[in-house]
């Protein structure tokens, strides 16, 4: 597949997963690392602002493509709740995540607020 060619995975990306737990009266979301950072190819889509408050809000979409791998399989694993990436710093939530070929990758949609942190 010509779009997972070693060349265009140029960006190592943190992938997260949501932990879930119950304290007394109240759940608990936190996000762990999955593993080793991963390399992936990043092309951004589209990026606005907007007034938000009286404060300007930013956010930006971005399609990441990454190598398959089995705990990112979007036909097991509800990516867009339970996973999310942080690429320098900056979490980006995903929205879509889609097989490439037969198993040969994963496309994942996403979008990040500018500034937002974790």
């Amino acid at each position: 597949m010509a779009g997972l060619m070693a060349g265009n995975l140029d960006r190592e990306v943190e992938i997260q997963q949501l932990i879930e737990s119950t304290t007394p009266g109240y759940p608990v979301e936190t996000w762990e690392t999955l593993d080793d950072l991963v390399w992936m190819s990043k092309v951004d889509t589209r990026g606005r602002e907007s007034f938000r408050g009286a404060q300007l809000s930013a956010t930006y979409d971005t399609r990441w493509e990454m190598h398959w791998r089995e705990d990112m399989d979007p036909d097991v694993i509800d990516v867009p709740k339970q996973r999310r990436l942080l690429y320098r710093g900056r979490v980006h939530d995903i929205t879509a995540a889609m097989e490439l070929g037969r198993q040969e990758g994963i496309a994942l949609l996403t979008i990040a607020n500018i500034g937002a942190t974790d």
